[in-house]
């Protein structure tokens, strides 16, 4: 839908792994090398770990392209197969020819035969297998069985685990500990950082045809980063809809709103403010410990005084006695203690401690970038309406109230509508005689609704010249606006250099180039 919009030949942001659109970034590069350098090598079995989305798919079919046509592939898309069927499922795989009848022992001769016959023919047989956490245990033990069958030097077959984290789980556990300890090489896909990103979805315009300013900043691959947790799945959507919500606004300046809304339709800010509530619980725990030792130690200031001062006169009572009467105080006021004041000096000790422990809570808990993130949302919400003043304010609903039932109606005057129809001729008067192979620069794009801004800005205030000048309407189902095009150019080269010569009042529009030829199938 946006294709046409940002001058694209086709999307750049679907979720189906596209090859030709492969990032090498975020280490995906050196792990493909390092992958084909593993077969080659004739590493036995090689383990691929990565989080949901994190791009396995993707690096599996990469790295099937990359291998020579001496390697020939096994692929094993679902793993959910059972030790009794494994070897069944591998040698239909690979066109043997089976009888139904036939027990897994001659199953196992016959791929041992295949196997050495691509060996003598000096070719290389690799087992692909996704989603391998999904494989049953007894399943991954008979996998390990198939690596045994080797020559005196090479091994027969080589084994591609790919799988999320649960993988490493299954084959931390002792039953399998002999297929763990046959792993050459392990590899981990990491989820891409804030410049990773960046980088990324730049590269994915630019493959698909954008040849305009730089549309995603770092500030908006931030953004991205936060609620996609770095993973390209959740990246590839939230970006396809930030170029759709851009064009249901008729700009190429994307912001954070359009990420909003982007991630609102795509519904991870569910996992973000299920995240940010958690961390507020946390910071209110720890205030609640903190108001609650406070009053924890002034509640029981007043009794360490009582049983302190208890214990301070029966001190003194003792200290009466001893010197009244020596030798029979010392005989029997040794047993006139009270033992619960004693029992009571014991239990004061211990909420003291329990206090000055209590006392020990941090007074300031760091903001987690979650929390961050919350609060700088919320300050942008507040600078938005803090510039709405009240006059402002006042002049919209003076304006509203001046708007009759026709308010969606363009009220041009009639010089200046006259003006408009004759430039929307004259545009496509150049546009049918120009070269099919030349170029145009698009300049500015506006909705229908501001036709009137739009006309006294190109009247009076374009900078560029107005004989070169050309403005299209473009009408859509939901949508109809104006687009404007400058000048024509004989190549790409020339028409770059005029995009950078552009004054910034233009520039603030990100002007792209375009083909005449497309211009011509979808403007006229």
């Amino acid at each position: 839908m946006y294709e046409e919009y940002f001058g694209l030949k086709r999307p750049p942001f679907k979720i189906t792994p596209d090859t030709s659109l492969f990032y090498d970034g975020g280490n995906r590069g050196d792990i493909l090398g390092a992958l084909v350098y593993a077969v080659q090598r004739g590493e036995g079995i090689v383990k691929v770990v990565g989080e949901v989305g994190s791009g396995k798919t993707m690096l599996c079919r990469m790295l099937q392209l990359k291998l020579p046509s001496s390697v020939e592939i096994i692929y094993i898309g679902n793993p959910s197969v059972s030790a009794q069927d494994i070897l069944f499922v591998i040698a239909h795989e690979l066109n043997l020819s089976i009888d139904k009848s036939a027990s897994k022992h001659e199953v196992m001769h016959l791929l041992q035969d295949y196997l050495l016959q691509r060996h003598m023919e000096a070719k290389q047989v690799v087992l692909f297998i996704e989603e391998a956490q999904c494989m049953p245990l007894d399943t991954l033990e008979e996998i390990r069985l198939l690596s045994n069958l080797e020559t005196d030097q090479n091994k027969l077959l080589q084994i591609i685990l790919f799988g999320q984290p649960e993988l490493d789980d299954n084959l931390s556990q002792q039953s399998i500990r002999q297929l763990r300890e046959r792993i050459t090489h392990n590899f981990n896909l990491q989820p891409l950082s804030s410049t990773e990103i960046h980088n990324y979805l730049n590269f994915r315009m630019r493959e698909v045809g954008y040849t305009g300013p730089e549309l995603i900043d770092i500030k908006l691959a931030k953004k991205v980063e936060q609620y996609s947790g770095g993973l390209l799945r959740r990246i590839n959507i939230i970006a396809d809809k930030i170029l759709l919500s851009a064009y249901a606004d008729s700009t190429h300046d994307l912001s954070s709103k359009h990420v909003i809304a982007a991630v609102n339709d795509s519904g991870f800010e569910q996992d973000r403010k299920f995240s940010g509530i958690l961390m507020w619980l946390v910071l209110l725990a720890f205030i609640l410990m903190g108001v609650g030792a406070y009053f924890t130690q002034q509640l029981w200031k007043p009794m360490n005084l009582v049983v302190s001062g208890q214990i301070q006169d029966e001190k003194s009572n003792i200290e009466t006695k001893i010197t009244e009467n020596p030798g029979k105080a010392v005989e029997t006021e040794s047993i006139t203690i009270d033992s619960d004041v004693v029992a009571q000096s014991a239990v004061v000790e211990e909420q003291e401690k329990m206090v000055l422990q209590a006392e020990q809570v941090p007074e300031r808990v760091e903001r987690t970038p979650v929390v961050e993130a919350e609060i700088e949302e919320v300050a942008e919400m507040v600078t938005e309406v803090d510039q709405d003043s009240p006059s402002k304010v006042l002049e919209s609903v003076e304006n509203k109230e001046n708007i009759g039932a026709n308010n969606r109606a363009v009220d041009l005057t009639e010089d200046n509508n006259r003006w408009l129809n004759s430039q929307i001729q004259r545009s496509r008067e150049w546009l049918s005689g120009a070269k099919q192979g030349s170029y145009s620069i698009q300049v500015l794009v506006r909705r229908s609704s501001a036709t009137p801004e739009l006309v006294r800005y190109l009247r009076n205030e374009w900078p560029l010249d107005l004989e070169k000048t050309y403005l299209y309407e473009v009408i859509t189902d939901k949508n109809n606006f104006y687009r404007v095009f400058y000048s024509e150019f004989e190549s790409v080269a020339k028409g770059k250099i005029e995009l950078n010569s552009l004054p910034s009042s233009v520039k603030v529009n990100s002007p792209y180039l375009q083909s005449v030829s497309q211009m011509q199938k979808t403007l006229l």
